[in-house]
């Protein structure tokens, strides 16, 4: 979903997880209520200026934001734990818990920004990502290759340069050119163009495209790192860490993809001709009746151990999902009340026939859907949010600790919420975040 551009946030909201200030709320108390983000010398605001947040990556214990501002600067900020490097070198230090040192969001420098200054050049953040306990920055600039830096833990080769890192060295730029054959680290022959990034728990994939130094522009690639254990980065492989990026072998040349979305052990690609893609494993069902589909779909998400398919009938949104229902994230049924509840079905969003699904938004074992009475997001002010699944941290935000089997409106509650219109949702490892606009 696009944020109207007449319609910028003003406040984040935050439930859920917090043992290590993730949720940058000011404290380290789970949140099972929606709760104001606090940010450094703003307060329960958003910095000043904001007109979009670009996106919010969160891992087990850390959470990045990408804001931008009305001159169109772009900043990174964070909160939670950054003792792995998760959150750069700058917050390379166990979490603080002081009056000095309040659990609040801050600005983020940039790695590696003395030597992009040093040579005068104009790197813009564009992407961010976040696994467990590593997080990933995609670095524009006109007229030169991407960069994909990343930052924190190794674990499961997540850092992508391979299984003998320093125990120090806590952000690296990523030899993305090493999938395409580059073993000695040398310039790609043009530029390095990256089309989207996407990270689960334990693995990351790329889309990669090369643009000639005489101006043409090849089909895009996928490449891949991190666990492949099940074959989610393409075959299963030994060892089952691929350290380094490696071409994911999917052909996307002719069939580009539309949407891809990553759970902890599997893979989901929908691209343009409708046709879904799948890797890894299915020991949950998670990957059942992905590859047979005969409906147009709007957009597919993953939870760790489940899939979700936007689709439409006629006029009318429909939600899908296949895989565990151990924490009600099927959204349809206890999964003790039937048998082979894990199987492709419809989630029960109690919504009129009018309802859009407008985003759809998957954490680790719960999900968020934006719903709106217009398809047109430029004009709508009349959001609602709706959440069902894992809820033991509170981070469906609705006031207790018990999972949520079938789909409820978490937005708004009918409680004494904020001043405010919803206007964008993420959801992360046990955590939930809504968007508000004063307008």
């Amino acid at each position: 979903m696009t944020t109207p551009t007449s319609t910028f946030p003003t406040n984040l909201l935050a439930a859920g997880s917090n043992a290590r200030g993730q949720l940058g709320i000011g404290s380290t108390n789970d949140a099972h209520t929606f709760t104001p983000c606090v940010f450094k010398d703003h307060g329960p605001h958003l910095p000043t200026n904001t007109t979009r947040i670009l996106d919010l990556a969160s891992g087990s214990t850390h959470t990045v934001i990408l804001l931008q501002y009305q001159d169109g600067e772009v900043q990174l900020w964070g909160a939670g734990d950054g003792s792995r490097g998760q959150l750069g070198p700058d917050r390379n230090v166990p979490m603080a818990a002081s009056e000095d040192e309040p659990l609040v969001f801050r600005p983020l420098a940039m790695p590696f920004g003395e030597l992009f200054q040093r040579k005068g050049l104009s790197y813009t953040c564009r992407l961010v990502a976040a696994a467990w306990e590593t997080t990933y920055l995609v670095l524009s600039c006109p007229g030169r290759s991407d960069i994909l830096i990343s930052m924190g833990s190794n674990d499961f080769g997540a850092l992508g340069g391979g299984e003998n890192l320093n125990a120090a060295n806590k952000a690296r730029i990523v030899n993305l050119a090493f999938a395409l054959g580059d073993k000695a680290g040398a310039k790609p022959p043009g530029f390095l163009r990256v089309g989207f990034l996407h990270a689960g728990p334990r693995h990351v994939v790329v889309e990669l495209q090369t643009c000639t130094a005489e101006g043409v522009t090849l089909p895009p690639v996928l490449v891949g790192w991190g666990s492949s254990r099940q074959g989610q980065l393409g075959e299963k492989t030994k060892p089952s860490v691929m350290s380094r990026p490696a071409l994911i072998p999917i052909d996307i040349a002719t069939d580009p993809i539309r949407c891809c979305a990553l759970g902890n052990e599997h893979t989901v690609l929908l691209h343009e001709s409708n046709r879904v893609s799948v890797l890894g494993s299915n020991r949950k069902g998670q990957l059942d009746g992905l590859s047979s589909l005969q409906m147009p779909i709007e957009k597919i998400g993953c939870t760790w151990n489940s899939t979700y398919v936007h689709t439409r009938e006629g006029t009318q949104d429909v939600l899908l999902a296949t895989g565990s229902n151990t924490k009600g994230q099927l959204g349809r049924i206890d999964a003790s009340q039937v048998s082979n509840s894990n199987a492709m079905g419809i989630v029960k969003i109690p919504t009129e026939p009018t309802s859009h699904v407008i985003k759809l938004a998957c954490g680790s074992e719960h999900v968020l859907v934006l719903t709106s009475p217009s398809r047109d997001v430029g004009t709508c002010t009349s959001y609602s949010v709706w959440g069902w699944g894992w809820n033991e941290h509170g981070n469906l935000g609705v006031g207790m600790l018990e999972d949520v089997p079938l789909p409820a409106r978490i937005w708004p509650s009918g409680g004494t919420d904020p001043a405010g219109n919803v206007v964008d949702v993420w959801a992360a490892c046990g955590t939930s975040w809504l968007a508000l606009s004063s307008q």
